[in-house]
């Protein structure tokens, strides 16, 4: 290791990703929003459980944030020792 040496050297720019246009994010948008609503939901969203320990699913949508597009879950915590009464996840991620 006594023979190595650092040298300093200019890095490239980074490359940017371009922006997605607005007629595909509301496209996108549109789609994604009529799948979960006819088939996602019905699918997974149940009655809450009479159990009050476990937390369960309440609802299920869809949220852009930069040049990604997010399925975000919501869930309810029935628990009393619970941190807070519900929490959303973001459980799938488009670029």
């Amino acid at each position: 290791m006594a023979g190595k040496r650092k040298i300093w050297m200019s890095t490239p720019p980074k490359q940017t990703k371009p922006k997605v246009p607005e007629w595909i994010k509301s496209a996108l948008q549109e789609k994604a929003d009529e799948a979960i609503e006819n088939t996602i939901k019905t699918k997974h969203i149940k009655p809450p459980p009479t159990d009050s320990t476990f937390n369960y699913l309440v609802d299920i949508s869809t949220k852009w944030y930069r040049n990604y597009f997010y399925f975000c879950a919501k869930y309810n915590c029935p628990s009393p020792n619970a941190i807070s009464p519900s929490f959303e996840t973001k459980f799938a991620r488009m670029e």
